[in-house]
């Protein structure tokens, strides 16, 4: 597959607010359409959420012909590598881990992560009150490496879907999730098969643990720099024009 921007050629010296007009090829960016209010489809096939709107809005603000896409949570960021996709946008958190292998751009949210279990169980979710007992993750993600960090004594069932998890609890086939706070309320709290479970123990973020990163960003393949440079550009643009507010209170009262 080409490079997406191995044609990318100045189309003119025309600088309009201090950037140069560039043609461009159609920038593929990947997303896990499972994790509501993030990233869903809609009853009419359509992808939704916050993240496609923040991305829609940088595309359009740094003149990028893009295509967001929905993707397998497992392949996404193997698929960026060998550059099938050229970016992904599905709350992916900033890791050194994860710097080894690809880029990000500026962090645009800076997510907080709470476990969820069923209501009036006084549940205690420290490692020992959790001995013996079953969390449902997200495989892959930072709270995936922070429950195998934490909990070896916690039977971990691992679901390719963000989704899935709450299908476990609500089974009984697992005893808490850990997500972020936000989907949890927005995703399940706040519909019907949510209403006998409730968010227990602290509000974690990076400064508590490693694995839970410097915020969210939008990955790009590291050999792409001058991709790194628009989108960045673009977001700043959303960020400093108000809009990138405006999308955070609208989806979170923020």
């Amino acid at each position: 597959m080409k490079s997406p921007f191995s044609k990318l050629i100045m189309a003119a010296a025309l600088v309009v607010g201090g950037s140069a007009a560039f043609a461009k090829d159609q920038v593929t960016i990947a997303t896990d359409a499972t994790f509501p209010p993030f990233e869903s489809v809609d009853a009419s096939g359509k992808l939704v959420g916050y993240d496609i709107e923040l991305m829609e809005a940088v595309c359009k603000a740094a003149e990028l012909d893009c295509n967001i896409i929905g993707a397998a949570w497992e392949g996404m960021i193997p698929g960026l590598i060998s550059k099938k996709y050229d970016a992904l946008i599905s709350q992916l958190t900033v890791t050194d881990a994860r710097r080894k292998v690809m880029a990000f751009s500026d962090v645009y949210d800076m997510p907080t992560f709470r476990f969820v279990a069923r209501k009036g169980g006084d549940t205690d979710v420290t490692p020992a009150g959790l001995k013996g007992k079953t969390i449902a993750v997200q495989t892959g993600t930072p709270m995936d490496a922070y429950i195998t960090k934490n909990y070896p004594d916690s039977t971990i069932k691992r679901y390719s879907g963000g989704s899935e998890p709450y299908l476990e609890l609500n089974a009984g086939r697992a005893d808490v999730h850990m997500s972020y706070e936000a989907q949890i309320i927005h995703s399940f709290l706040g519909k019907k098969e949510g209403q006998n479970f409730e968010l227990v123990g602290p509000r974690l973020n990076g400064k508590d643990a490693p694995e839970f990163g410097e915020g969210v960003a939008i990955a790009l393949n590291k050999s792409n720099k001058e991709l790194l440079e628009r989108i960045n550009a673009g977001l700043k643009i959303v960020r400093d024009s108000g809009e990138l507010a405006a999308l955070n209170a609208r989806y979170f009262g923020q």
